[in-house]
């Protein structure tokens, strides 16, 4: 056996046992990950703002799915409108 064969079936065991291992690894480390993003997220936005991030999360959503339907505000004036005169 030519030592390039040996060298070769070396590193397929090893890879045969340490991908598997680093696979669950990574999948560990992304949902910690993932966690911490969610923690810092609530922290840093405010309660009172948390359901207007869901609302226009949910809109955009919405949106993407072709529901493209504008969104409608009440605007606030400061007197009376020109129709009410």
């Amino acid at each position: 056996m030519a030592l390039k064969d040996s060298l070769r079936l070396r590193l397929e065991k090893l890879a045969g046992g340490v991908v598997p291992q680093l696979r669950d690894s990574w999948g560990d480390l992304r949902k910690r990950l993932d966690d911490l993003n969610c923690s810092l997220a609530n922290r840093a936005c405010p309660e009172d703002r948390r359901s207007r991030v869901s609302e226009l999360s949910l809109q955009e959503k919405a949106q993407q799915a072709g529901q493209n339907r504008p969104a409608l505000r009440a605007v606030k004036t400061a007197g009376k409108a020109s129709w009410e005169k």
